[in-house]
């Protein structure tokens, strides 16, 4: 019974007006997507290594908005990072969605969505990252080329990854980067992320 309401809610996409955090987009290449099929196609913010489905949103044209519902809060761990980087507090808590997915119900087929300076050689990725209460992360990692300048607030909070000739800064976003489809991931969605179209971890559980 719970996979037959996760498929209709992915199928149809209905949501309540109320909502702690929404994530809106464009696809800068939107015929990538035609491979997904004819049918509607849901954008899916997702942590696939949990296997938690977080937000959704109907693709409208080229157009989304994906919507973490209203009270929800993810399953967050202490934050964890490389030595040689200051924390300010102690003790945060965090949650990554690290993967944003294209879905068609009606094909089974999905696709995944970078957030990036281009599609293929990017210099700049963006994430989202949940933090428990206000945190700084300040400094280089020990015995590598990674340097952090990065404020995260409590709730969501945009954060852009650049590579630039060995060196990697994480900081907060500041533009809004394009979106881009990536060739289909599998045609059989429901039997590769179990875990995700399963109902058991998702936003939308209680509601």
């Amino acid at each position: 019974m719970k996979r037959v309401l996760m498929t209709f809610l992915l199928g149809t996409v209905t949501l309540a007006p109320a909502a702690s955090f929404s994530l809106g987009g464009q696809l800068r290449n939107p015929a990538q997507a035609r491979p997904l099929g004819s049918g509607p196609l849901t954008v899916l913010l997702t942590n696939l290594g949990g296997g938690w489905l977080l937000g959704m949103g109907p693709l409208k044209g080229e157009r989304f908005n994906v919507v973490v519902p209203s009270g929800f809060r993810p399953p967050v761990q202490p934050l964890d990072v490389c030595d040689g980087v200051t924390v300010q507090p102690a003790g945060a808590r965090t949650y990554t969605a690290e993967t944003l997915l294209l879905f068609g119900a009606a094909s089974n087929a999905v696709a995944t969505l970078v957030q990036a300076d281009h599609p293929t050689v990017a210099t700049q990725r963006g994430q989202w990252v949940y933090s428990d209460r206000t945190v700084t992360l300040r400094g280089r990692c020990a015995g590598l080329n990674t340097y952090y300048n990065l404020t995260l607030r409590p709730g969501w909070t945009g954060v852009t990854t650049e590579s630039r000739d060995g060196r990697f800064e994480i900081r907060n976003a500041t533009v809004n980067l394009p979106y881009w489809v990536q060739p289909v991931l599998t045609r059989d969605a429901r039997a590769t992320f179990p875990a995700l179209f399963s109902g058991q971890r998702s936003a939308f559980r209680n509601r």
